[in-house]
């Protein structure tokens, strides 16, 4: 039997998941009306309501789809599909992302009053027309960095499409490493080092330092976090891009140092003398994109501009 041509990756509101998990208190406070609840109610009306959008759309354009809960997403899932459909926001694509190879990715916002949704190019009431651009081959996706590291040799488990972070397990702590880039080595404490591509460059990059930059840019950057200056010179690799071909090195020097995926469900041990490598080896998303989610962009990086000329006045 053929393989259904579209995949939906959903995820599953936190109203249901704490419903599915039989979470007793947050069932007695829905019960009673407690408006510490609402918000949860909205967000779960809205997701689903998109998520029977995008089915409703899916159907009416001929379209032979399977569902599946992202949690349950495994990488042979996504081979030869002609679309990968993400709803609910950036952290579902996050996911989808890391079982992807080669499919296109079409990200759809079920929740556009908590979500912004960077990476999500549909929500509810535009999806499907951007499914029939799509199908119809008017719409081309973006081709989206990733990285692709390793740790002593061993490979990163999948693809990075927003960003890495190196810092001790206790995020109180001092992170101590030794960074490497084309032929420097510089020793380095502070309270962590984010590595992002172009499409991270949005979340804690931006927040850190970093410069927020188009989907379509081929560069990641590097910026270290609250760099500890107190016992030395300035850093020489507190800032700096990576081009093709490039590979930053970060060798551990803390007994309990850790590296962050894409947020804070995956991590990996980085114990002392561990040396992490990345680089833009990764094989790209194709990802969809629009004028609208550029716009999106350009707004958080001249907001971003503001805020530090403002914090420097």
């Amino acid at each position: 039997m053929a393989k259904p041509e579209v995949l939906v990756v959903y995820k599953k509101s936190q109203l249901r998941l704490a419903l599915e998990k039989r979470n007793s208190r947050i069932k007695r406070l829905l019960k009673r009306g407690d408006p510490s609840t609402e918000p949860m109610r909205a967000a779960h009306e809205a997701h689903e309501d998109t998520l029977l959008e995008v089915e409703r759309a899916l159907r009416a354009a001929g379209a032979s789809f399977a569902r599946v809960y992202r949690a349950r997403l495994r990488p042979g899932m996504t081979e030869h599909r002609r679309l990968v459909i993400s709803v609910g926001g950036d952290g579902t694509l996050l996911d989808t992302s890391h079982k992807v190879s080669a499919a296109p990715v079409l990200g759809v916002n079920s929740d556009t009053a908590h979500s912004v949704g960077f990476l999500c190019a549909a929500h509810r009431g535009t999806f499907a027309a951007l499914l029939s651009q799509v199908l119809a081959g008017r719409l081309k996706p973006t081709v989206v960095r990733r990285l692709a590291g390793a740790i002593d040799g061993t490979p990163l488990p999948f693809p990075v499409l927003n960003d890495v972070l190196v810092a001790h397990k206790n995020p109180a702590a001092t992170s101590r490493v030794l960074v490497e880039h084309q032929g420097v080595v510089e020793d380095q404490k502070s309270s962590g080092i984010w590595v992002s591509t172009a499409a991270g460059s949005t979340a804690a990059m931006s927040s850190a330092g970093g410069e927020i930059v188009g989907l379509a840019d081929a560069r990641a950057q590097l910026r270290v976090r609250e760099p500890f200056l107190a016992d030395g010179p300035r850093f020489k690799l507190a800032a700096l891009w990576l081009s093709d071909g490039d590979e930053v090195a970060v060798t551990s020097k803390m007994r309990e140092g850790r590296v962050y995926l894409d947020g804070p469900h995956e991590l990996l041990e980085l114990p002392m003398g561990a040396r992490l490598t990345l680089s833009l080896r990764a094989p790209p998303l194709h990802l969809f994109a629009t004028q609208e989610m550029a716009l999106r962009r350009e707004t958080a990086r001249q907001n971003a501009r503001q805020d530090r000329l403002r914090s420097h006045a």
